[in-house]
């Protein structure tokens, strides 16, 4: 007789296809169905992953509880991957959120901007506060979604202090998870990590020559943070590390952030539930500031905070070794990576909020097991040695990105790189587009050297001859309209193509009952961003109405009855 678990298996089987019989059932819970997204936000477009838990079923839940992660440090993309050279492979933020969804919650996981594939819109200096907007816009766009009940915020390591930036800001989150978080002065924690490995190797010559060899950056930090963040204090934008022959650049930004908005001081900004939980044997972050966070906040007035210790396992909740040395060797060599991840800690973090914030989807003990258990995979095409993941190699591993439809810009589709679709250039709802008097106008596709708009032409539209600087090549793609050129004129109709070249006066008008819709191709790309080009458009759509009211036809029905445009249009025959 096979188990409820296995029954269960077997189903998600049947209804997965393309996952591998020869693979099953660890990564049928392990990885359940995921969405790439990308979501442009004031300060940038963010790439990241949507993951929404399903019923027994199989069938998609309503309204759920969705979670927010916030990698820290370690994480350097959305899964929790660490860019140092040779570290083995990191998987903490993909786990978290593959236990979230065993416990019934959605998720959003995402690259940091300079990382993986979200990229700054403008200027970025990679300031805690910059990230606290991204943070801020992501909560905002996701308690629009009408598939989410409600929204939890959960901040890794840094990721804490940059959610509690965000709470600072007025962006406030229904519920916090702060995982490892410092809650202290920032040369505390430089201290605790840095100043500890510089004691340690002065214990000996034989862990001097490791530490020197195996870690020499960390060595002259925790040689030299005092005097880092004295600099910091005095105002200095740069701190030039030396230690010896090793020599580097530090930016000082984010030590002088800590020093003005101290992380302990920023927790008082949480109104909402919160749960500070923590590894008892952390070498990143000391587990008593779990306790602090917590008692913190309850400080501020939020009665609903509370901290939690999980006994024997360290910053990203993966057992320690009890021997002390193998800590810190393990810790500086990120060789930690490779040890098994606690689960406890998965269980207690939904036990608190399946309490705090309720969700009407199942919980699968079992597969929160799963999610801690199963082995961490390098991905697809990983340097061990470089630690660098070819973009093509990544994008096939992770699958497809989906741009999200913004007033700015249609949705996208990121296949691969370079490749990018829109399913229904014609899906009004799917397209961002401003309304003028010659038609709803919209960004499509903006290339390295040419781009893409539409015009939706409304039924009776008039558009006098007028010339514009660059070529276009013109597709109708659905309704018909005529052509007008030097007083010449034909009718187009789906399937039609025509080119104009630069400074050729072309009008346009529409004398049937139904809109046409057409495609314009440009040879060079003439706009900076989609952005751009709805400013234009609006701006064009004031001075269109200006014109209007200044007299200028934009109807046919505006024309003498002797116009060649309607004289013409009483000659064409009705459509089949």
């Amino acid at each position: 007789m096979l188990s409820p678990f296995l029954l269960r298996s077997f189903f998600w089987l049947g209804l997965c296809g393309a996952i591998s019989v020869a693979r099953w059932p660890a990564d049928v819970f392990a990885h359940p169905p995921e969405t790439h997204v990308r979501i442009a936000t004031p300060a940038a477009e963010i790439a990241g992953t949507l993951l929404v838990p399903h019923s027994a079923e199989n069938a998609a839940i309503e309204k759920v509880p969705c979670v927010l992660l916030i990698g820290g440090s370690l994480s350097h993309d959305r899964d929790g991957r660490t860019n140092r050279a040779g570290a083995p492979p990191r998987d903490a933020l993909r786990r978290l959120a593959e236990a979230f969804a065993a416990g019934g919650y959605a998720s959003l996981r995402f690259d940091p901007v300079g990382n993986g594939r979200s990229a700054a819109r403008g200027d970025w200096r990679g300031t805690y506060s910059e990230q606290a907007s991204v943070v801020a816009a992501l909560v905002d766009h996701l308690r629009k979604d009408e598939r989410f009940s409600s929204v939890v915020v959960a901040g890794e390591s840094a990721g804490a202090y940059v959610a509690c930036l965000a709470a600072k800001g007025g962006t406030q989150a229904d519920a916090y998870v702060f995982l490892g978080a410092f809650c202290g002065p920032a040369d505390e924690v430089y201290s605790y990590n840095f100043g500890r490995l510089a004691e340690y190797a002065a214990t000996s010559a034989e862990r001097l020559a490791w530490a020197e060899k195996r870690c020499r950056y960390e060595l002259a930090l925790g040689r030299h943070y005092r005097e880092m963040f004295q600099q910091a204090r005095d105002g200095r934008e740069v701190f030039a590390l030396k230690d010896g022959d090793f020599t580097t650049k530090i930016d000082l930004v984010r030590r002088r952030e800590e020093l003005d908005l101290p992380p302990r001081e920023m927790f008082r900004n949480i109104r909402s539930p919160a749960l500070a939980i923590a590894g008892d044997e952390d070498c990143n972050v000391p587990p008593a500031h779990a306790e602090l966070a917590a008692r913190t906040m309850r400080d501020a007035g939020n009665e609903r905070a509370t901290h939690k210790l999980i006994a024997g396992v360290d910053h990203s909740f993966q057992r320690v070794p009890t021997n002390e040395d193998e800590q810190i060797r393990e810790r500086f060599e990120l060789t930690n990576f490779r040890r098994p991840y606690e689960a406890k800690a998965y269980h207690e973090i939904l036990q608190w909020l399946r309490a705090t914030v309720p969700t009407p989807a199942e919980l699968f003990a079992e597969q929160v097991e799963l999610a801690a258990a199963r082995p961490t995979v390098a991905p697809a095409g990983l340097n061990v040695v470089t630690g660098e993941i070819p973009e093509l190699v990544l994008r096939a591993k992770d699958g497809v990105e989906i741009d999200q439809v913004t007033d700015e810009s249609p949705e996208r589709i990121q296949l691969a790189p370079g490749i990018e679709i829109i399913a229904d250039i014609t899906a009004a709802k799917k397209t961002a587009g401003v309304e003028t008097l010659e038609g709803r106008i919209g960004p499509l596709i903006l290339g390295e050297g040419s781009q893409a708009h539409f015009i939706d032409m409304p039924a009776g539209m008039f558009v006098e001859e007028h010339p514009h600087s660059t070529e276009s090549i013109i597709y109708t793609v659905r309704g018909r309209w005529v052509l007008c050129s030097q007083g010449r004129r034909h009718v187009m109709k789906p399937g039609t193509l025509f080119r104009f070249g630069p400074n050729i006066p072309t009008g346009y008008e529409v004398p049937f009952d139904e809109n046409a819709f057409i495609l314009i191709f440009k040879g060079d790309r003439i706009t900076k961003s989609d952005a751009d080009f709805i400013q234009y458009l609006k701006g064009m759509a004031d001075r269109l109405r200006r014109d209007h009211q200044a007299g200028t036809p934009f109807l046919l029905k505006e024309l003498p009855a002797d116009h060649p445009a309607r004289v013409f249009a009483n000659q064409i025959p009705k459509a089949p």
